[in-house]
């Protein structure tokens, strides 16, 4: 009886500093995801802050730019504005630069915001650029005024680069969301287990053998729960992903999904690749309104996909702007085959909403060859200057990139 006691009395203590034990640990454990969580939002606030503040000053300098391009002011007025804008991008520079020493930013969200700092380097390049030929006096070329130059060349740079940086915003909110309501969970069922324990312990010590199997039941079911929510997050992330790279008024890959495609083809691989835009297509928005317009570009990309898709993977990389990285299987001059039956198709009468439109459209077909471009924006650089010039000598045309 003595012997029964004893072992009783040791398995009382056994119970009692375990529960000691984990109660800290699970008080800890509450201190340390709330610090967690409290830091978490912090570090996202001053994040979105400071490209908030980044995109602020990119809509700021473009203002200034469109009073230079509008041509307000004296020239001496004009020299201030020029001034003020690089006064901005320094502004700018010293904010990124900021952006990229925090620390626990996504992979995800660093590709974004790299994106977004090469076109806004390539902004600012091509505005001083400008800039130094209008106090030159060189001029823009022949028939290029600086709302050409404007409308085609640099607000488009500072549209991507504001896109790319909210790009960065959403993906690194929604990373944050993610961490929170995991620790927000993990929270939740950890208070849970420490009142459980607390109640088991001060009620029913001596039930613990037999509570055992009760927990450990509990415990599996919380882990099959577990495994249910991870499967969930997982493909909710891959939604996510999905979305990121997809146009979803076409349903076709977009700009950042040709990025990730073919950026690691580039210093080894050979491949035909194509771009076309339709003329005047701004015209079919202001006659018929932005609906009509999103339905016509819809019809044309479900032509695309049925007639092409089996011969090359296709981008809706802007409104109305896309392109084709034709399969290796094909030639350079089988894909020159392809792209005369691209324009046919681009350039057909399409019947949307009981109404026939008949567009044209421009292009530009480019055999790359290992190491042409540094980057994809370089390569799509090439063809989008390429494909102005079949434009501006008419359009209805698909140029060749020549390299020099």
């Amino acid at each position: 009886m003595a012997r029964s006691n004893n072992r009783s009395t040791t398995a009382y203590t056994f119970a009692a500093i375990l529960l000691a034990i984990v109660t800290a640990a699970n008080m800890f454990l509450v201190f340390y995801l709330f610090n967690s969580i409290t830091t978490t939002g912090r570090n996202t606030s001053t994040t979105m802050n400071t490209i908030n503040s980044v995109n602020g000053e990119l809509q700021s300098i473009n203002q200034r730019v469109l009073t230079i391009v509008a041509g307000i002011g004296t020239e001496q007025a004009q020299q201030g504005t020029i001034q003020s804008i690089d006064a901005s991008f320094d502004s700018i520079e010293e904010k990124l630069n900021t952006f990229e020493s925090y620390e626990g930013l996504s992979d995800a969200t660093m590709k974004r915001f790299r994106h977004a700092r090469v076109f806004i380097e390539a902004y600012r390049k091509r505005l001083n650029t400008i800039f130094d030929q209008m106090k030159s006096q060189e001029g823009l070329g022949d028939g290029v005024t600086l709302a050409d130059v404007y409308t085609q060349d640099i607000n488009p740079l500072k549209t991507t680069a504001s896109e790319m940086l909210v790009a960065s915003i959403n993906i690194n909110a929604a990373d944050t969301g993610r961490r929170q309501a995991k620790s927000a969970k993990v929270f939740v069922a950890t208070e849970m287990i420490m009142l459980t324990i607390l109640i088991l312990g001060e009620l029913a010590i001596f039930l613990i053998s037999r509570r055992s199997k009760r927990v450990n039941a509990e415990l599996e079911e919380r882990e099959k729960n577990l495994q249910e929510v991870g499967a969930k997050l997982k493909s909710t992330r891959q939604k996510a992903s999905d979305l990121a790279l997809t146009n979803l008024l076409t349903g076709m890959k977009n700009r950042y999904a040709l990025d990730n495609d073919i950026s690691g083809r580039l210093e080894s691989d050979r491949f035909n690749i194509a771009v076309f835009d339709m003329d005047n297509f701004r015209m079919i928005n202001d006659t018929y309104g932005y609906e009509f317009g999103d339905e016509y570009l819809a019809a044309i990309a479900d032509r695309l996909k049925e007639e092409f898709g089996d011969v090359a993977e296709i981008y809706n990389i802007t409104g109305n702007e896309f392109c084709f990285v034709f399969n290796k299987e094909y030639s350079e001059s089988q894909s020159m085959a392809f792209v005369q039956k691209i324009h046919s198709v681009l350039t057909s009468p399409y019947t949307v909403l009981n109404l026939t439109v008949q567009l044209t459209a421009s292009g530009a077909a480019y055999h790359y060859l290992p190491g042409d471009c540094l980057n994809v924006n370089s390569l799509l650089v090439k063809l989008d200057t390429t494909m102005r010039n079949a434009k501006m000598n008419g359009g209805n045309m698909v140029n060749t990139v020549v390299n020099m």
